[in-house]
């Protein structure tokens, strides 16, 4: 090449350059019918290419491979160049072309694009054969479910002409009056269509769909400075108007809390984002990752238009995005890394809502199929919409929603425990049993969790995710040991060992419970028994029909403070037997009842109200006031809502009652009745330091319901004596953990034994159910020793 010979710096080609390109040679790139997309981006470099080593050798390499070059057989170098890419169906050289090849000449696709101007644009060309997507006909979740808040992530369902269709709600958006779910329009319907999601417990109706959709628009309109005469920007978004905003937050579940829009338009649109990671949470795959593979991907053409979505994502190994994931937002990662070889976790990595979600586009080669979606810019759907982004709905709440104190009981109690071996064994498998303290506190909390459907479940949370379950079905989990379904969620053995009504009035003691302590011939099965056979009769007696059927039903016979005996028994077998899976696998399902025992609501006939009594509530969908239970609604409002949209404060309080010397200090127990006896003391003290009525009354004082101001009256009232509670739980885990352990003997097992056990052999315990079996209190009496 000599110096009057032309040169082409493709490096300053911009945005515009290539669309403007892309634009004039429309009708040429459409003849060719190999040709099945085209997008912008930057030249996609064969992996084992070698790198240049003298300038030039980028676009011209002296040994150039000439194989297929595919998106999983390339990838982009700090030396590409901006093209446009050219997707084709099959791979041909350049000799297959002409009078002696297999191809007419006219079908070739040109390396170079010419403006009038003497622009000239590069194309690379990439085999990349579309195939059909795979489909599924109803929803089914990734893993476990919020229990409580709703959410970015969540699953939105529509039922129109007896199909049901999913997608999932990517984030809240407003327009100043109202608070709506951004989602995927063909899961909202037509107007007003009425909206479902899901929660652990089960289907929940969540408001009905907006008459604000987008389907699709001129290409100039959204982007009036680009080039893109024939061209749609393909949109599928629209907008579910929310019953009750206060269910919802504004944060993706899984995710650190919402960051700043992640604002594109055509003055700060450029090829940087090529390569950029994104995640997401989608309904059906839960979380996702991915980066950005190209800009303004043109994967169809009707009628001699375009239609364009502007990013395709291509998905990170085994993280790809699925059927019903629709509607999700992808975060762009805009993390800045302090030390590159230790990356931040994620709940402290810097995310930004860029994209939404709205279809997907399956490539395959070699008979492996990738799933690459296409997304449009959020800026632009919510100038389109005129909406705006919500960032501040209930921040504080992200991550594991209902899981916040059963996780934190069990983390604290492993430092209070005495014995050094034990202990230590304990903090090595913490990952196991709970979660590190400064872990929950994060507002984002990490992401385990949220992933595991059928896969390892820390333990402290096993008997409400996995046996409070059917074995089978859409909400199904192996190991699962409920036995029968209904419209409210399912029901089995499981569910009474996790309370005990103990508070009601009987003889001459104030409370069953006051009674058990009295006296040690009151905490045997016969006794509890006959309990619940006077509750009924006294319920009957009121006129209360479903009470006394409530005190008769087996599977609402509260027995928690003999489960806490089953667990200890199991435990000292485990410990004789030298079975440190079997004994971890048990102390940590253990902390999930210990940490019921703590809780006052758990202990009483007030569980979830005052049924005695009605207040007059204003119902947010109908609009209309109904009459409930005094205190309707405060279970889940006091344990799963205020503390976990507390646990920053709560945490620090915790702490400070647990400072003082000496662990847990109680005395240890040798037997599995004293320790029944000692759950139910702990179930007396938490009663008296935190009376249950005083936690209904604070909740109707407060407005009941879980909306900020609610949470705040609650925190206000019962936020130091909360504190109080769960540092109990803490002390009676530790004790209940350290008495199995040395009454078992575990002194003698060798401490090169006490090492980080595998979860999948820890999973492979609890999945069957003859492990620790769940009982009702009519059968659990042989289980005891």
């Amino acid at each position: 090449m000599t110096v009057l010979d032309l040169s082409y710096n493709f490096a300053n080609l911009s945005v515009h350059d290539l669309l403007e390109a892309r634009d004039t040679y429309h009708y040429h790139l459409l003849s060719k019918a190999n040709v099945v997309g085209t997008a912008i981006g930057l030249y996609l470099i064969r992996k084992d290419e070698a790198w240049p080593t003298r300038k030039g050798e980028g676009k011209t390499p002296p040994n150039k491979k000439t194989y297929a070059r595919t998106l999983s057989n390339s990838e982009v170098r700090d030396y590409s160049w901006p093209c446009i890419l050219a997707f084709v169906r099959s791979w041909a050289n350049e000799d297959a072309f002409g009078p002696a090849g297999r191809y007419d000449p006219a079908q070739i696709v040109p390396k170079t694009l010419y403006l009038a101007d003497g622009r000239a644009v590069p194309v690379c060309v990439v085999q990349a054969d579309q195939a059909g997507s795979d489909t599924s006909a109803t929803y089914s979740p990734p893993g476990i479910l919020p229990a409580h808040k709703l959410g970015g992530g969540s699953p939105i369902i529509v039922r129109v002409q007896g199909a049901e269709y999913s997608a999932t709600a990517g984030c809240l958006v407003s327009d100043g009056h109202l608070t709506y779910a951004l989602t995927a329009r063909h899961a909202c319907g037509e107007a007003d269509t009425r909206i479902f999601s899901y929660l652990r417990s089960g289907e929940v109706e969540i408001g009905a769909s907006s008459a604000n959709q987008l389907t699709r628009k001129p290409f100039s309109e959204v982007y009036p400075d680009f080039p893109g005469r024939r061209s749609y920007v393909a949109l599928d978004v629209g907008l579910v108007r929310l019953d009750q905003v206060d269910d919802w937050t504004s944060n993706t579940y899984g995710l650190p809390p919402v960051g700043p829009l992640g604002d594109v338009h055509e003055k700060n649109l450029s090829l940087r984002l090529i390569d950029q990671p994104v995640l997401g949470r989608g309904a059906t795959s839960g979380l996702v990752r991915g980066t950005i593979k190209a800009l303004f991907y043109r994967y169809r053409s009707v009628g001699g238009y375009d239609y364009v979505g502007d990013f395709l994502i291509s998905p990170a190994e085994g993280l790809a995005t699925r059927h019903g994931d629709s509607g999700m937002v992808w975060h762009l990662d805009a993390t800045t890394e302090d030390d590159a070889a230790n990356p931040k976790p994620l709940p402290k990595r810097d995310l930004r809502p860029l994209a939404v979600a709205w279809g997907g586009q399956v490539f395959e080669e070699s008979g492996v199929r990738s799933a690459f979606s296409i997304a449009t810019s959020l800026s632009n759907v919510c100038k389109l919409l005129d909406v705006e982004l919500v960032t501040d709905q209930s921040r504080g709440v992200s991550g594991y929603w209902g899981r916040t104190g059963h996780y934190s009981i069990a983390a604290f109690a492993v430092a209070l425990v005495g014995d050094t071996d034990l202990r230590d064994f304990l903090n090595r498998n913490l990952g196991i049993l709970s979660f590190d303290l400064d872990t929950i506190a994060e507002k984002g909390f990490d992401k385990s969790v949220g992933q595991l459907g059928d896969n390892f479940v820390p333990l402290a949370d096993v008997p409400d995710e996995i046996w409070k379950k059917l074995d089978h079905g859409k909400n199904g989990r192996e190991g699962g040991r409920d036995v029968s379904a209904g419209p409210h969620g399912s029901d089995g053995p499981e569910h009474p060992n996790h309370y005990a009504d103990i508070d009601g009035e009987i003889g001459p003691h104030k409370t069953f419970r006051a009674a058990c302590l009295a006296d040690d011939s009151n905490l045997t099965v016969d006794a509890w028994l006959q309990y619940y056979e006077t509750m009924a009769a006294k319920a009957k007696a009121d006129g209360d029909e479903d009470g006394a059927r409530r005190h008769r039903n087996k599977l609402k016979q509260g027995l928690l403070p003999f489960r806490v005996w089953q667990f200890f028994d199991a435990m000292v077998a485990f410990v004789e037997n030298k079975d440190v899976v079997g004994f971890l696998t048990a102390a940590g399902a253990a902390a999930h009842y210990m940490g019921d025992a703590s809780q006052p609501l758990h202990g009483s006939v007030y569980s979830d109200g005052d049924a005695s009594r009605t207040v007059t509530r204003h119902h947010p969908r109908t609009g209309e006031d109904e009459e409930v239970s005094y205190g309707s609604g405060v279970h889940s409002a006091f344990e799963t809502a205020m503390i976990a949209d507390k646990a920053a404060q709560l945490f620090p309080l915790i702490k400070q009652e647990l400072s003082g010397p000496g662990g847990h200090a109680l005395p240890l127990l040798t037997s599995g009745k004293a320790m029944a006896k000692a759950t139910v003391e702990l179930m007396d003290k938490v009663a008296g330091i935190l009376e249950p009525m005083r936690i209904l009354d604070s909740y109707e004082q407060a407005g009941a319901g879980t909306r900020k101001a609610t949470l705040d009256g609650m925190w206000k009232d019962l936020g130091d004596d909360t504190a109080q509670v769960m540092a109990l739980g803490a002390r009676y885990l530790a004790m209940l953990w350290e008495s199995a352990w040395v009454h078992g003997k575990g002194s003698d097992i060798p401490v090169r034994n006490l090492t980080d056990q595998n979860p999948q052999d820890v999973r492979a315990r609890y999945i069957q159910t003859s492990f620790v079996p769940s009982l009702t209190l009519d059968k659990i009496g042989d289980e005891l020793t």
